[in-house]
């Protein structure tokens, strides 16, 4: 741990003053002209504007060389060459007749230059208050009121991100950081010498019988540490100075928040002072000027000097929202509310293991507990425990399940809005044609136009046309209607065909009969893990069909999880379908969340990138590292981030939540981790404590 010594406190700090240049002895014009040409040009870079000023001053007179001693009898001889004053300054060069000038013409020269500038514009006229009103404790600077403070001691150790208290602090502040090197050299001597002395005390207490210092060991431990430290040169030793100026609105907030600050900081055992009485220069101090006015320093070393870097992360936490996890970097909470975003919508990418699912579960519980609605649709049946524990809905989606979807239904009118006649037809025809696409293969063209004339002749057999009213009323076609139709047709008997697997073959009556499933409040999971790998990607499409529709006609704060979104957007009309919905999410007060482990097949994906481009929350777990380059393009990581990632532990990544984003680590309390953990021993260790 970063640790300073008790014995480096008696060093006295470095000289930082710069030594002051030696001006030789001349006359009081001499000196002037010599400060007002530190100060610029003193008037020789603005020849051509002090020209008419000049000319006024150029007679003949005696002149006084100041740069170099010369006869009056050369001076006489220099003064009768200058015939004309005007042809003086006309072909005036400062490299070149500078000291042709006297004294009079420069102090005509000098005045004339500060005239000028007293008529440009700088920086400073630019930034300077308006008012400064300075009293013993305080400054009042256009209508603030501030308060500056320099650190005098520290505790023996300095842990790491101590000064993330002060940096975050809910307050303006200007902080400056000031660190002197001293040669190391030195330092061993005093070192030396201050062994010696311990040493020395040491040996004399023990000959008295006295008890011994803890305190002097302590130092003398500390001290001898360093030595050897700096002798190897693992450490070096610096001087720093630590100052902040605060700002508040009024005298009251300001005293406030100067109790506040000092409260943190002294429950880190760093003690702080105002600069009482020096107000001008402590504030000065703090000016982004580089110049220590007060010079309050303070001996350390390397490694503690380490643990004072200002650039910590910052907090991702609001008054409102649900606990996502700690930020690594801080240990801050991370307390956010997705639908604060400009959409709600939220990718997870992490490999087999990592703790994608169980982040997600985490977020599902805690949404419940603030009303938010949840559907999930589950590859895995991993959310089986967590619905049944919450007393949710969970539907399970097979060839041998009892509960069926069928997709002909007809989408509910949208909440608030009067839908025209054939206006939910159209809409559920063309989804239809899209889960034609899946399921039979690539259709062409004239058996996408022949699909299309199918389905609506489809509904029209059971009553149902564009011009129907009240179309929920009748009773829905199902899937072996349409087949029944296409092989009326002509041309259609091919497409019949290959629908009967799904009407009287092997896959018949998971999405050939009416719908029986409903979806209620709170939490509803739907199980697709005993479906067939053939049948993943239909299944899903109808049910973020289903779910979709219900949505619409129901506005209420919701969120859609769903899981292994690869194999979604692997196929051309699924994929565009998700893509629709994260786009028009936001309008129905729903978050989109999209978890996948295969990266590569996602990105890879026509709609991979649009998909995590409408989604304002991402989250990144740990990556395998051929997925790693891909990610760090597409979510422009740093090669810092880009090692985080692959070398966190379960849980932990990074979390963006719009433009900001931090390392998290994912955390659940010893009742949530019963619920949502899918770690097989501890499952396996829950199972044998129930028997």
């Amino acid at each position: 741990m970063p640790r300073m010594t008790e014995t480096q406190t008696n060093i006295a700090p470095p000289n930082t003053t710069p030594p002051v240049a030696e001006e030789k002895k001349s006359d009081a014009g001499s000196i002037r002209i010599k400060n007002a040409e530190k100060k610029g040009s003193a008037g020789f870079g603005i020849a051509e504007k002090l020209k008419n000023l000049w000319q006024s001053h150029a007679k003949k007179k005696d002149i006084e060389v100041i740069e170099e001693k010369i006869s009056p009898e050369e001076e006489k001889r220099r003064a009768e060459k200058i015939d004309d004053a005007d042809e003086f300054f006309e072909n005036f060069d400062p490299a070149r007749d500078k000291k042709k000038l006297t004294t009079e013409m420069r102090k005509r020269i000098i005045e004339a230059e500060k005239l000028y500038q007293e008529g440009i514009v700088s920086a400073k006229d630019l930034i300077a208050p308006t008012s400064v009103e300075i009293t013993n404790h305080e400054m009042r600077l256009n209508g603030m009121y501030l308060k500056s403070f320099f650190i005098f001691n520290y505790p023996r150790y300095l842990e790491g991100n101590w000064m993330n208290n002060l940096i975050n602090f809910d307050a303006t502040l200007d902080i400056s950081i000031f660190v002197y090197p001293t040669d190391s050299l030195r330092m061993m001597k005093i070192l030396r010498k201050k062994v010696a002395e311990m040493l020395s005390s040491k040996h004399m207490n023990e000959k008295k019988g006295l008890v011994s210092d803890v305190a002097l060991d302590t130092a003398l431990e500390d001290a001898q540490s360093l030595r050897i430290d700096l002798q190897r040169g693992t450490e070096k030793f610096f001087q720093v100075g630590i100052y902040f100026t605060i700002y508040a609105e009024t005298k009251e907030k300001l005293g406030k928040s100067t109790r506040q600050l000092e409260t943190l900081l002294g429950g880190q055992l760093v003690m702080t002072r105002g600069a009482d009485y020096r107000v001008e220069r402590a504030f000065e101090t703090t000016l982004p000027e580089c110049t220590d006015m007060i010079e309050v320093v303070r001996n350390m070393n390397t490694s503690p000097l380490s643990t004072t870097f200002p650039f910590v992360s910052s907090d991702l936490t609001s008054n409102e929202g649900i606990l996502y996890g700690i930020n690594r970097h801080n240990n801050s909470l991370i307390i956010f509310d997705r639908f604060n975003l400009e959409n709600a919508n939220a990718v997870v990418f992490a490999k087999s293991g990592a703790g994608k699912s169980y982040a997600v579960k985490l977020e599902i519980l805690r949404s419940l507990m603030l009303g938010t609605d949840v559907v999930v649709i589950d590859p895995e049946n991993e959310y089986e425990s967590l619905a049944r524990t919450v007393g949710g809905s969970y539907v399970r989606v097979s060839l041998t399940s009892g509960q069926r979807i069928n997709p002909f239904d007809l989408p509910l009118s949208v909440n608030d809005e009067e839908s025209r006649p054939g206006e939910l037809l159209r809409e559920n025809a063309i989804t239809l044609s899209g889960l034609m696409s899946i399921m039979l293969g690539k259709l062409t063209p004239e058996e996408e136009a022949l699909m299309d004339k199918a389905i609506l002749q489809t509904y029209e057999i059971k009553g149902i046309t564009s011009e129907t009213e009240n179309p929920s009323e009748f009773e829905m076609p199902v899937m072996a209607d349409l087949e029944n139709v296409l092989r009326s047709m002509d041309g259609g008997a091919s497409l019949a065909v290959r629908l009967e697997k799904f009407t009287k073959g092997t896959f018949s009556g998971l999405f050939s009969d009416q719908t029986n499933v409903d979806l209620g409040s709170g939490l509803v999971v739907f199980c697709i893990r005993d479906l067939e790998e053939q049948l993943r990607p239909i299944s899903m499409y109808i049910l973020i069909n289903f779910i979709w529709n219900r949505i619409r006609s129901d506005l209420k704060k919701r969120l859609l999880i769903i899981d292994e979104a690869w194999h979604m957007v692997q196929h051309e009309d699924s994929g565009r379908f998700l893509h629709n919905i994260t786009k028009r999410a936001r309008k129905y007060y729903l978050g989109v969340t999209t978890i996948t482990q295969d990266v590569e097949d996602f990105l890879d994906s026509k709609w991979g990138k649009p998909i995590i481009t409408n989604s304002s929350l991402q989250m990144l777990l740990r990556q395998a590292p051929v997925a790693m380059e891909r990610l760090q393009k597409v979510f422009n990581l740093t090669d810092s981030e880009k090692y985080l990632l692959l070398n966190s532990g379960i849980g932990q990544g990074l979390f963006f939540a719009g433009n900001q984003h931090v390392a998290i680590q994912v955390i659940a309390s010893y009742g949530e981790n019963r619920i949502i953990t899918t770690n097989p021993e501890e499952l396996l260790a829950m199972k044998k404590a129930k028997k």
